[in-house]
């Protein structure tokens, strides 16, 4: 069996292997295509690691990195937790080498909760952890062994590799199909797309499985030319790195097996037959291939194995099916618009239109370099038609189905490449492709580093997208919370207190805080103004938690600094004193003396203060023992007239100040954030609750 090769020599084919002559003559013209996708490849990677001084971290990374620290630390010792490491205070250490001891222990090995006894026995769940794995081997070798990259950074180069792979792996697919000036428009689309060059830093999960989901897709597509084995190896590889990293690569399946159909779809049997038997005996190996390396990277799974993978897709089950993230108005017969929609507003314009052009084309040469175009098209159309579905959803943007991504920028370079047939008389043509990316690229210099909170004119840029609160607008996932931090370092008077509305420990690293700041989630004081620093992410959070929090800084406090990008403030600072208060609420708290009456009706328990006070604290007491219920889940609310009520979004009990329980002993103390009312309900949940029987109220309100 034989055939042609592309330059319409003859090849001999038997058991998957080609003529010596034929297989020289394919790498020779390989040579050039890993030669310019590797500049591209090492540009980018250049450019990215002299800009990740600039970027902090993502909130998802330091779980991944504990958990891939503790798996590394068990790997290499058999030890399941950090016993044998010295103690040692890291803040303010900014992770540098040079200002830790010779024995280097990173940030993320501190924590002797979340060691290996909690990833392989309990917490180990979730996403696998190949990407965790090999950003704490890269932390290894560059921080702890070598200390030639500080502690954060020897992480953020395994992103930044990975994102580097993925150019190389567009810039080689465009140079298959067609061509040089096709791979630098597909560099640029995807390098400028701005979501994709600020988190190819910090994005632990998202980049990685991309670069890995398109390696198998391309690796494939090249195996079937000639059905080579070589290919193939290296397409099952990928398929088990993205699967090490999350399961959308099972998303990749039906791509292919589309692709396979359309085609060969007027000699599929005859096809088949002449598949050589390596080729299929390879196939049937891919699934065991792939569960073996994620089962070897994954302790998590080496006991109670099929349990702990049903444990895995119920969590992808109910992260994707179990919640509408977006309001309703984003549905259309239960189709979900949101991932379209941000697509939209969030692609560079440039890039939208040629993309736009790209698919049109796709379609009308669908025939042609195998179908190539077909592949491309059903690349960008899967990931993002299973968040679009009747029943499905996505929160936070489209970082989630990132995988799109390359499928946009292929697709771009095809739009590109089809201006450049309609206007190829005109020989600049190609020159002023090129520099319509000069746009996209003065929008990255300009919102540095805060490009992934990108919007484009057709909202209104951010600045719009806030105007109309369309979801998660100005979510860094993170990385807003460094510059907060480096102003901090800059500005807080010695041995100031800090802390964080909603975030915690886990979203700032203590290692980048200054040494002789206090910085605690216990030192929120609230209205005694305690004098500390309160930082928070400023953007539409539909999660978002701490109401009396967020309510009395909003109310009460005049922010000390502002990080805004496009006229939007997306992190807030605030110092929590007299001083920085606002004049109407310079009020102090006094002990309500008034006569206070208390009535219960069912599960309610109203209180009549007996005239409009400003609210700071309600106090409500009872007996917690006899045969009655503590209160488990109880609301408050307030009234001025009794008629129209308004509920406090905090619940009984919840932790309202300082990481307290607002119910204890007894005693439920619940805050309010200098409201007017009449009137206090309370709804407890059940009739007999302890809190109804025999209970007294106090009130503290605030007055000048």
């Amino acid at each position: 069996m034989g055939g042609k090769c592309d330059d319409g020599r003859q090849y001999s084919l038997k058991d998957g292997k080609i003529s010596i002559s034929a297989m020289v003559h394919k790498m020779k013209k390989l040579r050039p295509a890993f030669l310019l996708s590797g500049i591209f490849a090492l540009l980018f990677f250049t450019i990215s690691f002299l800009t990740l001084k600039d970027y902090g971290i993502s909130w998802d990374e330091i779980l991944h990195f504990s958990r891939g620290q503790a798996y590394l630390y068990y790997f290499l010792t058999g030890k399941t937790n950090y016993k044998d490491l010295p103690s040692t205070n890291l803040q303010g250490t900014f992770g540098d080498p040079k200002n830790t001891s010779v024995l280097r222990r990173s940030l993320f090995q501190l924590n002797d909760y979340h060691n290996g006894d909690y990833f392989i026995y309990e917490g180990g769940g979730g996403h696998p952890p190949i990407n965790d794995d090999l950003a704490a081997l890269s932390n290894y070798i560059f921080f702890q062994k070598l200390g030639i990259l500080d502690d954060i950074s020897s992480y953020h180069l395994f992103n930044i590799a990975a994102s580097a792979l993925l150019v190389f792996i567009v810039v080689f697919f465009a140079i298959e199909a067609f061509g040089i000036f096709p791979a630098i428009i597909s560099f640029l689309s995807l390098c400028t797309y701005p979501l994709f060059w600020a988190e190819s830093h910090f994005n632990i999960k998202d980049f990685p499985e991309a670069a890995f989901f398109s390696g198998f897709i391309l690796a494939f597509y090249k195996s079937l030319e000639k059905f080579s084995i070589k290919w193939l190896f290296l397409s099952i590889i990928f398929f088990s790195l993205a699967l090490g990293v999350k399961f959308n690569v099972f998303f990749a399946v039906p791509i292919i097996f589309i692709y396979l159909i359309y085609r060969y779809k007027s000699n599929f049997i005859e096809v088949l037959r002449s598949v050589p038997k390596n080729y299929y005996i390879l196939l049937f190996l891919a699934p065991i291939i792939a569960l073996g390396v994620l089962t070897l990277s994954w302790p998590f799974l080496w006991h109670d194995w099929f349990n702990h993978i049903a444990e895995v897709f119920k969590y992808y089950k109910d992260v994707g099916m179990a919640t509408n993230y977006q309001p309703q108005n984003f549905y259309i017969a239960g189709f979900n618009l949101f991932p379209v929609l941000w697509i939209i507003f969030t692609t560079p314009p440039v890039t939208l239109i040629l993309f736009l052009l790209g698919i049109i084309f796709a379609f009308i040469k669908r025939k042609e370099h195998n179908s190539v175009f077909i592949l491309w098209l059903l690349w960008f159309l899967i990931p993002v038609l299973r968040v679009t579905f009747p029943g499905t959803s996505i929160y936070g943007g489209i970082r989630q189905i990132s995988e799109f991504i390359p499928a946009m920028a292929l697709l771009s370079a095809l739009g590109a490449h089809q201006v450049i047939q309609w206007l190829r008389k005109i020989k600049t043509a190609p020159v002023l492709i090129v520099l319509s990316f000069l746009y996209p690229i003065f929008i990255l210099f300009e919102m540095h580093p805060n490009e992934n909170v990108y919007f484009n004119f057709l909202i209104g840029g951010l600045h719009g997208a806030y105007e109309r609160n369309f979801p998660s607008w100005g979510n860094s996932f993170g990385n807003a919370y460094f510059q907060g931090i480096k102003w901090i370092n800059q500005n807080a008077p010695q041995n100031s207190k800090l802390s964080l509305i909603q975030g915690t420990l886990l979203n700032v690293p203590p290692i980048l805080v200054r040494k002789d700041i206090n910085f605690r989630p216990e030192n929120w004081s609230g209205i005694e103004r305690g004098g500390e620093y309160l930082m928070e992410l400023t953007f539409n959070d539909t999660a978002r938690e701490f109401n009396y929090a967020w309510e009395y800084v909003n109310s009460f406090l005049v922010p000390v600094y502002e990080l805004k990008v496009d006229g939007v403030t997306i992190l807030k600072i605030w110092k929590n004193d007299i001083e920085h208060t606002q004049k109407e609420y310079r009020l102090v708290e006094k002990k309500y003396q008034g006569s206070t009456t208390i009535k219960k009706n069912n599960n309610l328990l109203i209180a009549d203060l007996g005239k409009e006070l400003v609210i700071s604290r309600v106090n409500l007491s009872y007996s917690p023992f006899g045969d009655c219920f503590p209160v488990n889940a109880s609301f408050v609310e307030t009234s001025l007239d009794g008629l129209n009520w308004l509920r406090e979004k905090d619940p009984v009990p919840y932790s309202q100040v300082e990481l307290k329980s607002n119910s204890e002993n007894g005693q439920i103390n619940f805050y309010i954030a200098g409201k007017k009312a009449r009137y206090i309900r309370f709804w407890l949940d059940n009739l007999d609750s302890c809190a109804s029987m025999n209970s007294s109220i106090k009130i503290t309100e605030l007055v000048r």
